[in-house]
């Protein structure tokens, strides 16, 4: 276990908590999230191999675990892009569109 400056707080010999404070410069996230949400490929890779959707800096992924998100399940995570959406580096996460692959 890692301890420094920033107030850990043992409450037994395997758990702990964090008593401190953590600050973050979100700007160039929310930036550059800004940029790729306006690129013309909406998320996807030059490739189209993968599809980043969100970059959510710790900060925030700590806060949204203390204000009860489980970052865990996609349906909450879902839920946390829905209601901050400067995290998202798309226009939207549904298409509407059918999931399978058409190739003519």
């Amino acid at each position: 276990m890692i301890y420094d400056n920033l107030g850990l707080k043992l409450l037994g010999e395997n758990d702990a908590v964090l008593a401190g404070t953590i600050t973050q410069n979100n700007i160039p996230v929310l930036e550059e999230n800004y940029v790729q949400r306006m690129n013309a490929n909406n998320g996807f890779s030059e490739k189209r191999l993968f599809r980043k959707f969100a970059s959510i800096p710790m900060v925030a992924w700590l806060k949204a675990t203390q204000d009860g998100y489980d970052m865990d399940d996609p349906k909450d995570v879902k839920r946390f892009l829905v209601e901050n959406p400067d995290y998202m580096c798309v226009d939207k996460l549904d298409s509407g569109r059918s999931p399978n692959v058409i190739v003519r």
